[in-house]
């Protein structure tokens, strides 16, 4: 009974709880929604006259517009490739002349270099070569399918869909052109530039009206070349460019070939050739006109009718085939880049040990010479790694003197590796190619890659047949040119009065180094070659390079009627003189004599005779056509030595001394200074090898007779149209002697005189 009452209290206590709780939630919930719905539905009163005071004074404020953008452009940091940065179409990306190099090194990693000239823009960067090959091999993949892409779609004019689709016609054209469809393929370029020019003159003394002036201008650039075609038989090729200088360089060719039933096998307009296969009328190559080819039955008819573009010229070459021409050499043309000598002793010498031509009084043979240039022929024989020094072996001109490294040096000795102590201190360097710059630009070297030295990885030896050696003047001569960075680097041996020298490694000293140690060498001529450095000093690598040798373009020179002088172009007389006419010591006397080519009379004896002194291994090199002078700077010191110390004026208009002291595409800019030339005549090469005289040699123009009898291109003679080269391929016709002529046609220039062509056969 007292259980029952409990609980039944318990369970009303509770039911009064929850009611109590509940209501109190709900109570709390109207209030809040209570307060929300006021929050939102109303609006707090504002004073609006005070808005208004506020507004009408700030409008009364200046505008003053900021200057300071709030977008604040990021670098780009690290590698271009792993860390891209996009930037606004509004600002500028990374400069122009930003250069990006890439460097591998033996580890197969590649280094990135973003350099603005010789500074580092941006810190070097390395990378595996297994991650810039992944790089590459996917932007490669990637231009692939996006040009797949430009292809389906049309949008590459070239390779894609046709820029001017097929024009089909009416089908009564395909019995006349053998088909019915016109197919117009061109390819080129058309840009226009365009704009105007407004001028304003504020002259009072010209009307108002006429002093504001302008006019529209605009320049043109049209490169063309159309193909056309009207079914099988009509053909229409065009080639034009308005920046030709000749008209022979645009073509304009209509052709129209017949099947094999139809009358008209060829009919041709516009540039045409007609050739005769017979030696009574050659016929013509350069046409312009119509020409016709028929045929009935087993009658075959051709015909022209054109203005004749070319001209007909003939080289005659005597038994013996030898080729004579004129030559015209201005004294700024020096042969750069060729002629080297081998140190300062030599050149300091030079012109002391011919000073009495023909004569050589150096005492020095060369004996032996080791010449290392840039591998770029993949020539794996003579292959070695080098490192070549500016200062090595020199005892008395030292660019680099440091204490320690470079001095004490001899001063003016001849040219060792003990003339100072840099050789000897190189001794003890790791000759590893991968340590030797870390080991070269710390001290006590301090030295500076590409000008006190220069290192090559795989460098190639050339073969004796690629250069050639004066062994008693002490400079070599090299084939080709070289390119404006290649490195050369020289070792030598030689004997001096009794005593033998050396200047770098030999074969001997290096044979059983390992491959990947470098060898020491003597630098004739850097990577980055410049008069001057930045302390206006001059580099002695520059003064190494000949400047007094000039190139006849000839090959086997013939001392028989051989002549040579030099002039000086006069502005004032409009003439060219052989002498100046100003000067206490120079006035009157030939310039050849001034110097130093004329010595001698014909005979070798020591008589001046106005003309050259043809005298072989000094001053002219017959068999390459090389000329010499025997004088370091022909038309700068060597001239400016005859003027006296009261002729400064004289000094200043005639001595070309920026010939030799700036490079020679900056010496020749002075037109002020450069009006000297080599001038004269000359029989050189073989009849092996013959020259022909003009430009754009006509294909299949060239005859060629010996003694009178025709030979075969091909089989007794080839012919280079480009060059304007005949090269006899039948050796008992050189050796024969008999007379060789050389028929050919070459385009007109200019087309002074109009010449018709009309014939039939």
């Amino acid at each position: 009974m007292e259980l029952t009452i409990i609980h039944r209290w318990k369970s009303i206590f509770l039911g009064l709880l929850c009611s109590i709780i509940f209501g109190a939630s709900n109570l709390f919930a109207t209030s809040l929604s209570k307060e929300y719905i006021f929050l939102q539905d109303t609006i707090p009163s504002v004073n609006t006259d005070s808005i208004k005071a506020v507004q009408d004074s700030l409008a009364n404020l200046p505008y003053e517009p900021t200057r300071k953008p709030t977008f604040e452009a990021q670098d780009r940091l690290g590698d271009p490739f792993a860390n891209k940065v996009w930037y606004s179409p509004l600002l500028f990306g990374d400069p122009s002349n930003l250069q990006l190099g890439f460097e591998l090194d033996t580890g197969l990693n590649i280094t990135l270099t973003e350099k603005l000239g010789a500074f580092d823009y941006r810190p070097p960067t390395v990378m595996s070569f297994e991650d810039f090959d992944n790089y590459q091999s996917n932007q490669l993949l990637k231009e692939y399918w996006k040009t797949r892409s430009a292809i389906a779609d049309g949008e590459s004019a070239v390779s894609g869909k046709r820029l001017i689709p097929k024009i089909y016609l009416s089908p009564v054209f395909d019995r006349i052109f053998g088909g019915s469809y016109v197919e117009i393929n061109p390819r080129g370029l058309v840009n226009l530039d365009f704009g105007g020019r407004i001028q304003r003159i504020n002259n009072p003394s010209i009307p108002i009206r006429q002093q504001k002036n302008g006019g529209f201008e605009f320049d043109q650039q049209i490169n063309m070349n159309v193909v056309g075609k009207i079914g099988e038989k009509l053909k229409v090729t065009a080639n034009f460019d308005n920046n030709n200088s000749f008209d022979f360089q645009n073509n304009l060719k209509v052709e129209f070939t017949g099947f094999e039933e139809d009358i008209i096998k060829k009919l041709e307009i516009g540039n045409v050739t007609m050739s005769v296969n017979n030696s009574l009328m050659t016929g013509a190559q350069n046409l312009f006109g119509v020409k016709a080819q028929l045929q009935f039955g087993k009658l075959f008819v051709t015909g022209v009718a054109s203005s004749q573009r070319g001209r007909h010229d003939e080289v005659t070459i005597e038994g013996g085939g030898v080729q004579g021409r004129e030559f015209e050499i201005k004294a700024s043309n020096y042969d750069e880049n060729r002629h080297f000598f081998l140190g300062h002793f030599f050149r300091d010498n030079y012109e002391k040990w011919l000073s009495n031509i023909p004569q050589i009084t150096s005492n020095v043979q060369i004996s032996r010479v080791e010449v290392y240039v840039i591998n770029r022929n993949n020539d794996t024989k003579s292959q070695r790694n080098i490192v070549a020094y500016l200062d090595l072996a020199e005892g008395k001109v030292i660019y680099q003197k440091i204490d320690g490294a470079v001095e004490p040096s001899q001063g003016d000795v001849p040219n060792k590796n003990d003339a100072n102590s840099l050789y000897n201190n190189l001794l003890s360097v790791n000759r590893n190619i991968d340590e030797i710059d870390t080991e070269l630009e710390a001290p006590p070297f301090n030295m500076v890659k590409a000008t006190n030295y220069d290192k090559i990885n795989g460098a190639r030896k050339l073969d004796a047949r690629e250069f050639a050696i004066h062994r008693e003047l002490g400079y070599i001569s090299l084939n080709r040119k070289l390119s404006s960075d290649e490195v050369l680097a020289v070792s030598y041996e030689y004997s001096y009065q009794g005593r033998v020298f050396k200047v770098g490694e030999l074969t001997e000293d290096y044979i059983n180094q390992p491959e990947a140690d470098v060898i020491f060498m003597k630098m004739l001529r850097p990577s980055k070659i410049a008069p001057r450095d930045q302390e206006n000093r001059t580099i002695p690598t520059w003064d190494l390079m000949m400047k007094n040798s000039y190139s006849l373009n000839a090959s086997q020179v013939n001392p028989e009627n051989f002549q040579m002088r030099i002039y000086y172009r006069d502005d004032r007389t409009g003439q060219d003189n052989p002498s100046l006419n100003e000067g206490v010591r120079v006035a009157n006397i030939p310039l050849i004599e001034l110097m130093g080519l004329d010595k001698l009379n014909t005979n070798g004896d020591p008589q001046k005779d106005g003309n050259f002194d043809f005298v072989e291994g000094i001053t002219i090199n017959a068999v390459s056509g090389d000329i010499f002078f025997p004088v370091l700077e022909p038309f700068g010191s060597n001239l400016n030595s005859f003027f006296e110390d009261f002729e400064q004026a004289l000094k200043q208009r005639y001595v070309y001394d920026t010939l030799y002291g700036t490079t020679k595409a900056d010496a020749q800019l002075n037109t002020n200074k450069d009006k000297y030339l080599l001038s004269g005549s000359l029989k050189s090469g073989s009849s092996s090898e013959i020259l022909l005289d003009g430009i754009k040699i006509a294909e299949g123009s060239v005859k060629v007779t010996a003694g009178g009898i025709a030979l075969v291109e091909g089989v007794d003679f080839s012919v280079d149209y480009n060059f304007g080269k005949v090269q006899i391929l039948n050796e008992s016709i050189v050796n024969s002697g008999k007379t060789i002529k050389v028929s050919y046609e070459k385009s007109d220039l200019f087309n002074f005189q109009s010449r018709s062509l009309l014939g039939a056969r």
